[in-house]
């Protein structure tokens, strides 16, 4: 791959220092949560840059608007750059360019069936166009060149990266065109190098990649442009679209654009024709009387015969208000529309994350909030030892898991299988009669799908149950434990893969809330009960621990040891749900203690200690 020149003033590293300390602290007050992102219910994919300069953001959100406008209710929300109006604007059939900003303008014009708005406040944004409407009414909202907005905290992020100028590159502003460090990448879902050239040698891709130094989480896609047919931006019975490739040789052209990077369409246009005037304004350029009688200077000046002016749609999107223009340019100017091409066999990898994250955790999400009587901010999985707690909600909505569009379905016996909404004392909660556990064959997304729906659904308190096989030699069969920590020993980490809510690397400092540990305590002396406290450890199952692997992992600081819990608890913290967790020791690891032990047992030393575990259960979400 040859290299791509980059012009960097270095004698103006010393300003790009000082811009980098005030850019570094914003991020860092967002990393450290001084600054709070917020996160919404409904599906947020935000397409963006860290660089000055044209990275191709409207070809690649009209990309997502065509992919997902068909099964989705789409919505972008642009900044609205340049426009000359204030705060939200929703977009209409009448908006002009001035309205909304030239980009929105042209999308609303390609798509008027969908819904455009712009706010430079994305939050507000956000909120404006969710007042109101039911879950089924908006799908997903398109942030336009909102990367660098982290008041919002996208669903998915996609960062767009010019082939000609790679980030890796360049340096920070004024020196260069970085707004951020190189390591601002490191906040996208995807990324994607735009403009490339039709083709490339398989050592580009590699070399891209490894200079990227992207982490497995993130994935990496290459696209180049592809352009439709020559369109007539003030169409009449004699000039009707004409097909780039019918360009004539001897055919003049005069390039008028004002977008941010003309070159790659300078050079792709001389490959039809070598006769190329152009006129080139900056980014999102006003355009005056006194630029029409340029342009029109400049046609006049063109000494073919056959000649035609060839614009951008973002820049069409601008001329149109001028109803004004010369006959001669109206009747010889032609917007060229731009689309997307996904190289190396990309495109349907690309499509299918798209509509995955769309799609399933929000579909399932929205179905039950359709039939939500209620808004509960506890949700309690149900697991070993609290299934009579069920009996105890009231005002009660019950769906079967098989009834759940995107579910799983429990197939071990004892978990029968239902979501329950209704409340418990004065709360109002959501249970699950039932969970999903990794030894029935699930993946980990599967195990945790349900964590991430309560996300959606706005859970604030997770608390959870379970059965597990004491190591701890103070521990009786009967006993109930308190889980101040576990050990994921698990194959399979619940994060692996797409980053979908929090941090990358999400702190485990405290997987369970002390506060309700230390209320937990305080219920179980009020109540009587014996509590112990201690390590969960989670392990695959099915199989019943061996002595030698409870004595390994009693030597690896656990008290107790289990087959669920741990990998919904790491999603729940993930997604910023608080969490408890309670054992029921129902068989003993410890050495001289350890019999045959079958599910039944399990079952019969769980129902013995189910009244003292739906007591403190009980209790304690009340007073959470």
């Amino acid at each position: 791959m040859e290299d791509n020149f980059i012009k960097i003033q270095k004698s103006l590293y010393p300003l790009s220092f000082l811009y980098g300390l005030g850019v570094n602290l914003r991020n860092k007050m967002f990393d450290w949560g001084i600054i709070h992102s917020k996160s919404y219910d409904i599906p947020v994919i935000c397409v963006g840059n860290i660089t000055v300069g044209g990275t191709g953001k409207t070809p690649h959100t009209e990309y997502l608007i065509k992919l997902l406008k068909y099964e989705f209710k789409v919505a972008v929300l642009s900044r609205g750059y340049k426009r000359k109006s204030k705060g939200f604007v929703l977009a209409s059939a009448t908006s002009t360019a001035r309205d909304i900003g030239d980009e929105p303008y042209q999308i609303k014009q390609k798509f008027p069936e969908i819904t455009v708005s712009v706010d430079k406040n994305r939050c507000h944004g956000i909120e404006t166009l969710c007042e109101g409407k039911k879950p089924s009414e908006l799908g997903v909202i398109l942030l336009d060149d909102a990367y660098q907005h982290r008041y919002v905290n996208p669903g998915m992020n996609i960062l767009l990266v010019d082939f000609n100028r790679l980030i890796c590159d360049d340096a920070l502003l004024p020196a260069g065109r970085l707004r951020e460090p190189f390591r601002g990448k490191n906040r996208a879902n995807i990324v994607i190098i735009t403009k490339c050239p039709r083709v490339m040698k398989p050592m580009d891709f590699r070399i891209i990649s490894k200079r990227l130094d992207l982490y497995p989480y993130q994935q990496l896609y290459f696209t180049s442009y592809k352009y439709g047919s020559l369109t007539p931006i003030f169409p009449n019975s004699n000039n009707k679209k004409r097909v780039l490739g019918q360009l004539e040789k001897d055919e003049e052209v005069m390039l008028l654009s004002g977008i941010a990077s003309p070159k790659q369409l300078l050079q792709d246009l001389e490959r039809y024709t070598s006769h190329i005037t152009p006129l080139i304004f900056a980014d999102h350029h006003d355009f005056t009387e006194n630029d029409l009688k340029t342009l029109k200077a400049t046609f006049d000046n063109l000494k073919r015969e056959k000649k035609i002016i060839i614009t951008t749609e973002k820049d069409a999107a601008r001329l149109i208000q001028f109803t004004n223009l010369d006959e001669t340019i109206k009747k010889n100017i032609y917007a060229l529309p731009i689309e997307v091409k996904f190289l190396q066999n990309q495109e349907d990898i690309f499509n299918q994350n798209i509509i995955e994250y769309v799609r399933k955790i929000k579909e399932t999400a929205n179905f039950l909030k359709e039939r939500m009587h209620t808004n509960p901010e506890t949700a309690i999985i149900l697991g070993t030892g609290l299934g009579n707690l069920a009996n105890e909600i009231t005002e009660k909505y019950e769906i079967k898991y098989q009834d759940i569009p995107n579910f799983p379905v429990s197939t071990v016996e004892g978990h029968s299988g239902k979501l329950i909404f209704g409340k418990l004392g004065n709360k109002d909660i959501m249970a699950m009669q039932g969970r999903f556990h990794y030894y029935e064959g699930y993946s980990m997304k599967e195990v945790t799908f349900p964590v991430r729906v309560m996300k959606e659904l706005g859970i604030k308190t997770l608390f959870v149950s379970n059965a597990s096989g004491g190591t701890n030699a103070s521990f009786e069969i009967g006993d109930l434990m308190i889980i101040t920590d576990h050990i994921n020993y698990f194959p399979e980490h619940p994060l692996r893969g797409k980053n979908l809510y929090g941090d990358r690397f999400p702190d485990m400092s405290e997987a369970y809330s002390k506060d309700l540990i230390k209320k937990a305590l305080t219920i179980a002396e009020e109540k009587g009960i014996k509590v112990q406290q201690g390590v969960y450890i989670g392990t695959q199952g099915p199989t019943f621990e061996t002595p030698s692997e409870y004595k390994l992992f009693h030597i690896l600081g656990a008290d107790a040891v289990g087959m669920s819990t741990v990998p919904e608890v790491i999603v729940a913290n993930h997604a910023g749900i608080k969490c408890f967790g309670i054992s029921i020791i129902t068989d003993l690891g410890v050495e001289g203690k350890i019999v045959e032990v079958s599910h039944e047992d399990v079952q019969k030393a769980a129902d013995a200690a189910q009244p003292k575990m739906t007591t403190i259960m009980r209790e304690l979400i009340n007073r959470a």
